[in-house]
Order: C-alpha cells, then structure tokens, then sequence
C-alpha cells in the first residue's frame, strides 16, 4: 500500500513537471515591425593575422500581442537571416531574452533591449 502511494505521487510529480517545460516553452504568434542592420566595427590596430569572419548584428522589432520589443540578434555572415517586415513569426519571451523560432525549426536567440506598447489600429 506504502509503496503504491509513493509510486503515485512521483507519478504526479512527473506529470507535473512535464507540463511546467511544455508551458515554459509555447510560442505566441507575432509579427516583424521593423528589420535594421546595424554597422559592423572596423578592427583596431593592425596586424599581420588574418581577419576572422565577423557575425552581422541586427536590431528587429517584433510586435507579440500588446507590445512591440526591440532586440538585438547576432548572426555569422554565412548564416542567411531571412526575416522581413510584415513577416509573421513564432516567438516567445523568457526574461530579458527572445527566442524566434526560425524555418529550420531551431530557435534565435536575441537580447531584448527596449519594450514599447503596441499601435493602436
């Protein structure tokens, strides 16, 4: 009898916890406001050694209900960031980060810089 209890009630728990990380991550649909490049930095100094290849910034406004939250994604420069204005994304916020889900299905990782509340249709 003892030992029934406890199997159920680590059952329960199990179940708990398996429906706490499928809430964690749930995406909202949102949709890109506005995309901006933002000027890579010149290497200072000079030097001999090759120059590494440098990630492309982007600063991308993406409206999820209410509020449009401005932030920042780095990218390598091979990596094709396909993302435009008027697009409709899958997004979700996680403290001071956002994470866009991409084509591929993987997720972008961006730092959320600036909160502003949404236009008014």
């Amino acid at each position: 009898m003892r030992l029934r209890t406890v199997g159920s009630l680590l059952l329960v728990l199990f179940l708990f916890c398996g429906i706490s990380l499928a809430a964690a991550h749930q995406y909202q649909a949102g949709k890109i406001v506005k995309v901006e490049k933002q000027e890579s930095r010149a290497p200072s100094g000079s030097t001999d050694a090759p120059l590494k290849a440098e990630a492309a910034t982007y600063r991308i406004s993406i409206q999820l209900g209410n509020k449009v939250y401005v932030c920042r994604y780095q990218t390598g420069t091979d990596s094709d960031i396909s993302w435009a204005e008027g697009k409709d994304v899958q997004a979700r916020v996680s403290g001071k980060t956002m994470y866009v889900k991409k084509v591929t299905g993987k997720e972008a990782k961006g730092a959320i810089v600036d909160t502003t509340p949404a236009p008014q249709p």
